[in-house]
């Protein structure tokens, strides 16, 4: 018994000596030698009493000495030390157990979510939960390793532990997140700027080709009919132009401000509701016109006829005016007009009448639209449509002819076009355009095609009773226009007074009658009297 005793005294002693990797073995033989031991005693002890006696207690288990321990495994979360493992469980050694919990937390820190670290009794053992994820199982040996009192203490350290190192992570992790989402808001921002940029210049790129290239511009025609005219379709491309240009660069603003929103957790809710509000209406309207494609179709069908009906009562009359085609009941000259008020009629009767028939609902969203569009408009053209509701009768009733000299409202010249909104005059100072409301207020004097051009001619005294004053006036005019005829306006003791009147066409005519008349009395050494006030004629 001594020599047993002896045996195990020197294998703890070697323990001692030996380095960490050797302490497993060791530690099993030391295992071996205190059972066999604990044996003998037991064998040589007497037979216990009926009351057992205090000595025959067994002591409390103490903490096994740190040399005798096998070699931790220690568990990290990148470089934070949160435990280390020593002893297997479950038939999985502490390397294995560390390298379970090393994936298990760092699944934790790489989730995204603010997981609770939590324990669980389960039998015997302590688990260690982070969110729904195990992450550690300690049992009694993990306890008596550790020289712990209980796996409960051991458990609440651990998870303490836990707790910290995923705040930290989770912390530092935030805070790389959010450098990131900055730099990405800058870099979008730098993304977006060069975008925008390019769609300025190629914007400009295309309107500098459309202005400098107009004859590049195509009709478009369907068949022989000309649909659109080049002029309109290049101002169409120009307004286009411009307008993309505008949308485009909204929508990177807006798809860059979203962005940002989006990148940050505070910020997240703004950008669901700033999409929400612009997609959510563009959303319904999408569905709303992929729900009546068919219509739609058919509407585009019946506005290209429209564009081609009225593009072709357009180029018929435009046909009449110019003689290529005759009509009994419309004269070239009324052709103009009867186009306008045509193609006003067909469209109107469009909107009004077919577009009911077309949609298929007489108090459909179309046509409450074309009745507001139409009562909008007439509410705004009251003025153009009293104008031209006068020209219609001043035209068709042909009282002003195009070629004829006429005085409306005191201004006068000869008449270039009567159209169904205005009087073309054109005088020696230039063209005077005078609507048909304005003849409601003011006097017309129709002069006719040769109008009459008068001077005022104001002698001395010594011209008083001189026949030949008369006809040299008479002659001299005679040179200038057709009718001329001198009339006596005043004589008193100063001289006379002579009214010369011709009737000539030419717009410098009366210009030209004051030097003729001027040049034949200073001929005839005729005095000449002082200006008074003429009389009117």
């Amino acid at each position: 018994m001594h020599l047993l005793r002896l045996g195990a005294i020197a294998v703890a002693l070697i323990a001692l000596t030996l380095p960490p990797r050797a302490l497993a073995a060791q530690d099993a033989a030391a295992q071996d030698a205190a059972t066999q031991d604990a044996a003998t005693q037991d064998a040589a002890a007497p037979e216990p009493s009926a009351a057992p006696s205090a000595a025959a207690v067994p002591p409390a288990p103490t903490a096994a000495p740190a040399a005798l321990l096998p070699e931790a495994v220690p568990v990290r979360l990148r470089k934070e030390l949160i435990f280390e493992l020593r002893v297997p469980r479950h038939g999985a050694s502490a390397s294995e157990r560390a390298r379970a919990a090393g994936v298990a937390l760092r699944a934790a820190a790489e989730s995204g979510t603010d997981a609770a670290v939590r324990t669980e009794r389960r039998g015997d053992a302590i688990v260690i939960l982070a969110g729904e994820r195990a992450v550690f199982e300690l049992g009694p040996e993990d306890a008596a390793a550790a020289g712990e009192p209980s796996v409960d203490a051991l458990g609440n350290q651990v998870a303490q532990r836990v707790r910290e190192t995923l705040k930290k992570e989770q912390t530092r992790s935030a805070a790389l997140v959010t450098l990131l989402s900055a730099a990405l808001v800058v870099l979008s921002g730098i993304i977006a700027l060069f975008f925008a940029r390019k769609i300025g210049q190629l914007a400009d790129r295309m309107r500098g080709f459309l202005e400098e290239h107009p004859e590049r511009i195509p009709a478009i025609r369907l068949q022989s009919i000309e649909v659109i005219r080049p002029e309109s379709l290049r101002a169409a491309l120009l307004i286009g132009t411009a307008a993309a240009r505008v949308l485009l660069r909204l929508g990177i603003v807006y798809g860059w401000v979203l962005i940002s929103l989006s990148l940050f957790e505070p910020t997240r809710a703004y950008a669901e509701r700033l999409s929400g509000f612009v997609f959510g209406p563009l959303y319904s309207l999408i569905t709303r016109l992929i729900g009546s494609l068919p219509l739609l179709v058919v509407a585009a069908i019946a506005a290209v006829a429209l564009i081609v009906l009225v593009r072709f009562i357009g180029l018929f009359f435009e046909g009449v005016a110019r003689g290529q085609t005759t009509l009994d009941w419309l004269p070239a000259d009324l052709a103009a007009p009867t186009s306008i008020l045509v193609r006003a009629a067909v469209v109107l009767g469009f909107f009004v009448i077919a577009a009911p028939l077309v949609t298929g609902d007489d108090d459909g969203a179309l046509v409450r639209a074309v009745t507001v569009v139409v009562a909008a408009l007439g509410l705004a053209t009251t003025p153009l449509l009293a104008s031209a509701a006068v020209g219609v009768a001043v035209v068709y009733g042909r009282r002003i002819s195009v070629g004829d000299f006429a005085e409306i409202g005191g201004r006068a010249g000869r008449v270039r076009a009567v159209s169904l909104l205005e009087v073309e005059l054109e005088g020696e100072e230039g063209t005077t355009r005078v609507p048909h409301l304005y003849t409601l207020v003011q006097p017309t004097r129709l002069l006719g095609p040769e109008p009459p051009v008068c001077v005022d001619v104001a002698l001395g005294a010594a011209a008083i009773g001189q026949d030949d004053v008369r006809e040299l006036l008479l002659e001299s005019a005679a040179t200038v226009g057709k009718g001329a005829r001198v009339e006596v306006l005043q004589i008193d003791a100063e001289g006379i007074h002579y009214r010369v009147t011709i009737r000539s066409a030419a717009l410098g005519a009366r210009g030209e009658l004051l030097s003729v008349v001027a040049q034949a009395l200073a001929a005839a050494e005729v005095p000449l009297g002082r200006a008074r006030a003429a009389t009117p004629a």
